[in-house]
């Protein structure tokens, strides 16, 4: 399943981050709700539903509230700190993946202040966070952030750490199988790490990439046609999709 050939790095071009898709005040404000929304369906009010019209609407609200949960572990855990100038920033384009258009403002921070926890051997310069949707059914969650990172490979290994134990108090989601390393085509980054969690009959994929610039996330999720379910996890596509989104946000810094 896992890929663990090393990507090549493109010439001194710094790896952009898996961003986070909110920021940490954004998470904690929402805890609450991630963590009800997340119960209703795990006990049975939510993804079942049997097609109908508050079935669907419970598998959005969760869907939403675990994408969001992610991104807000990952953004309070990002960011902090001042950095250098950087070769490389992340933005947060419009449309991503060729499909994917930003739902709302893609938001920008200065990186400080998110909280007492951070990527061992991270400073940062900036952060970025955005939410992309694909039509009804595909839901992708962005965020990141750059500076300077010493260990791309300790820094990703962290973030699904921190991120796992923050999907699992909030939502009750949990890891499915291993987390596995990829080397997509086109990636240029230091490391590629994705992950399955499953809450209930819901799946997402979470990868997270980092090099000596960038640290970030994509969390991407699929609801099924009828809006009762998600359709299975793919991590192998899902690692592609985050090459190419990475590529998008990534530009060089002027």
């Amino acid at each position: 399943m896992s890929d663990s050939q090393p990507a090549p790095h493109g010439p001194g071009q710094p790896q952009a981050p898996g961003a986070p898709l909110a920021t940490a005040e954004q998470g904690g404000g929402g805890g609450g709700a991630a963590s009800g929304a997340a119960s209703g369906a795990a006990s049975g009010g939510g993804a079942g539903g049997g097609g109908t019209g508050a079935g669907r609407g419970r598998v959005a609200v969760v869907a939403g509230v675990v994408l969001v949960v992610a991104a807000a572990a990952v953004g309070g855990y990002l960011l902090f700190g001042p950095s250098g100038d950087p070769e490389y920033r992340l933005t947060t384009p419009t449309t991503v993946a060729g499909e994917y258009k930003r739902d709302g403002k893609g938001e920008k921070g200065d990186g400080k202040a998110f909280g007492d926890k951070k990527v061992p051997g991270m400073t940062t310069h900036a952060d970025v966070s955005a939410e992309y949707k694909a039509g009804a059914t595909k839901k992708l969650q962005l965020g990141g952030a750059y500076g300077s990172v010493e260990d791309p490979a300790k820094a990703v290994d962290w973030v699904f750490e921190q991120t796992g134990k923050s999907l699992k108090t909030e939502t009750g989601a949990k890891p499915k199988g291993r987390l596995g390393t990829y080397s997509p085509s086109g990636f240029d980054g230091d490391v590629l790490k994705c992950q399955e969690y499953k809450i209930s009959s819901m799946s997402l994929a979470m990868c997270s990439w980092a090099d000596s610039g960038t640290v970030g996330t994509v969390t991407s999720m699929i609801l099924t046609s009828d809006g009762t379910s998600t359709e299975p996890v793919d991590l192998r596509k899902t690692a592609e999709l985050t090459a190419t989104v990475r590529k998008d946000a990534l530009t060089e810094a002027s």
